[in-house]
């Protein structure tokens, strides 16, 4: 059975049979942000299970309002720019530092496109049967930015940054720190796993000293750099994509928000990972004691 198209008025009548109280602004907010985004997405901490259960439809708890689920739809979006923002700061790192590695151990004009510049089979972190078809997309990916694209035969301008566009016009090749701010965060993390081993050994360590006390006496692995990359690879798209993350999980190990937190605080120097933790803080202290319904799907999410 298919879902039915519901007018903005019929979705508001839908949420008062499903025991939601909805005020005059309820309308607005549904045509501004969408039921699927708003119900869909944070009903669900509202929800009573067991009369759900019963009723085998969406079933809220008594003196549940749209306000409270609407609230906890605006905390995620500023905590989803509280994290990009320290995100960002690691992708920024990780495009210098992989950069600066690879540049110094292979000197040749466009060597990021030879094969024998990066890992054998033997050493890739992804396994051994993966090595050949990941080299060849890769080199692929980088070879296509250097060269120039389109999004479409229509599009009057090329989809590359100012800096690689005004690279290749004036020079014969990209260097590959131009060329890295084309790239996106899963394709720095490929490009990570299929560095030589020593190189990566190096990437680790100035890691480690670009992150400063976060990192003292800690040891970083390629294969724990690259997991946590993973981890934080999700938890980047999950607010560049407007996804719930207060209460998701990341990661192969399934991390919690407030797990993954201490993975991204590693990665980033002292002042960003104050920034981070204090805007955390803050966010769920405005937030908590005004509504107690949402304080309380905080505290299940570990953030209280």
């Amino acid at each position: 059975m298919n879902k039915q198209y519901r007018s903005i008025d019929e979705q508001a009548a839908l949420l008062r049979t499903r025991g939601v109280a909805t005020d005059e602004r309820t309308p607005s907010i549904l045509l501004r942000e969408g039921y699927y985004a708003v119900v869909n997405g944070y009903g669900k901490a509202f929800l009573d299970e067991q009369a759900t259960r019963a009723a085998e439809d969406d079933r809220f708890a008594d003196g549940t309002t749209f306000d409270d689920i609407y609230q906890l739809f605006l905390f995620d979006r500023e905590l989803r720019a509280i994290t990009f923002r320290a995100v960002m700061c690691v992708e920024c790192t990780l495009r210098s530092i992989l950069s600066h590695t690879f540049c110094e151990h292979h000197r040749r004009a466009n060597a990021y496109l030879k094969r024998e510049c990066y890992a054998q089979r033997r050493e890739y972190l992804h396994g051994r049967q993966a090595h050949d078809g990941d080299l060849t997309w890769l080199i692929n990916t980088l070879e296509h930015h250097a060269r120039g694209h389109f999004a479409d035969e229509r599009d009057d301008e090329p989809r590359d940054s100012e800096r690689v566009a005004w690279y290749r016009e004036r020079y014969d090749e990209i260097p590959l720190w131009v060329l890295f701010s084309d790239l996106t965060f899963g394709n720095l993390r490929y490009f990570f796993a299929l560095m030589k081993r020593a190189e990566q050994q190096v990437v680790c360590q100035r890691m480690r000293e670009a992150c400063g006390p976060a990192r003292d006496g800690a040891t970083l692995s390629p294969a724990g750099m690259l997991r946590d990359l993973g981890t934080l690879g999700e938890l980047r798209n999950g607010c560049a994509h407007e996804e719930r993350i207060y209460n998701a999980r990341f990661g192969a190990d399934g991390l919690t928000y407030t797990q993954v937190l201490d993975v991204l605080a590693a990665y980033l120097a002292e002042d960003d990972e104050r920034r981070l933790q204090e805007g955390v803080r803050g966010l769920v202290a405005h937030h908590a004691p005004a509504n107690p319904r949402l304080a309380t799907a905080l505290g299940r999410a570990g953030l209280l």
